[in-house]
């Protein structure tokens, strides 16, 4: 026997946004249950929301008949918050047609705003030549982490951090190796690695999450004791429910050290950095 199933709706609180461009509008909307503790005001103004909301700005404005999409509604599915109260991740669903096609497109989103990922390369001599990664026996610092989404207890990869509010990645990749290292590095000092003829980032997860990441490369001249400090250093960033052990790898050996997809593109772009730079 079939038992029907009553549909509950959940209450919404929901406004109208207008796209600075194109001027079309869209429906925002939230359970009232989550309003309640993050009004829409504090939502609209998510940075990762406000730069997906710009790209899309962008690109309906200037899509091809045969790549338009509109969308018309962003439902608000779930909030995080970090312990300052400001808004972490931000999960939705977005109603979007692809209207020459007349098809509506997946639309779930995971919103978490850029990061930054730090290749750090410890030489002991100055003045060293520069090889590519797979000849390369400097060190390179690594990180070892738990990272439940995995799960793993003890992910080791390259130093990372998300970005504040203000999109200043090289300041941001300084105050994150100073953090996770103790090492202190101008933001002057860090090689820019990613292509700045596109977004500025590449994306890792691009089917559901907006996460771009921006890869720089530092390289610091240190002596063998300060090699040994490094070792089992334990740095725990604890306010943050981080708990990071220093590691230590030769860079031609990184690609076999790690499962970290964030280092192994860092050791392409530093190849074709030290390739052009011998040109």
């Amino acid at each position: 026997m079939l038992r029907k199933l009553a549909s509950t709706r959940l209450a919404m609180d929901a406004t109208t946004l207008t796209l600075r461009l194109c001027k079309a509008q869209i429906r925002l909307e939230c359970p009232l249950s989550l309003t309640r503790t993050t009004p829409l005001e504090t939502i609209q103004k998510f940075p990762p929301l406000v730069q997906w909301l710009d790209t899309l700005d962008t690109q309906t404005l200037n899509a091809n008949t045969k790549d338009k999409i509109v969308v018309d509604k962003i439902t608000i599915q779930s909030i995080d918050e970090f312990g300052s109260g400001k808004i972490g991740f931000l999960k939705f669903k977005v109603s979007a047609t692809h209207t020459q096609e007349n098809k509506q497109l997946p639309g779930t989103v995971f919103l978490r705003g850029g990061s930054v990922a730090m290749l750090i390369i410890l030489r002991t001599s100055v003045g060293e030549q520069r090889k590519l990664s797979f000849q390369d026996d400097s060190f390179v610092l690594l990180t070892e982490q738990p990272r439940m989404a995995a799960p793993m207890f003890n992910m080791v990869e390259i130093p990372a951090g998300m970005l504040d509010g203000k999109g200043e990645f090289a300041g941001t990749a300084a105050r994150e190796i100073h953090e996770e290292t103790g090492l202190v590095i101008d933001s002057s000092e860090l090689i820019e690695l990613t292509p700045l003829d596109g977004p500025q980032g590449l994306f890792p997860s691009v089917g559901a999450c907006d996460e771009r990441v921006h890869f720089f490369a530092c390289e610091k001249t240190v002596t063998d004791e300060q090699l040994d400090q490094l070792r089992g250093k334990l740095s725990g960033l604890r306010d943050d429910g981080e708990l990071i052990t220093l590691r230590l790898v030769r860079m031609c050996d990184l690609w076999q050290q790690t499962h970290d997809m964030k280092a192994t593109t860092a050791m392409y772009l530093w190849d074709r950095w030290v390739h052009k730079q011998c040109q």
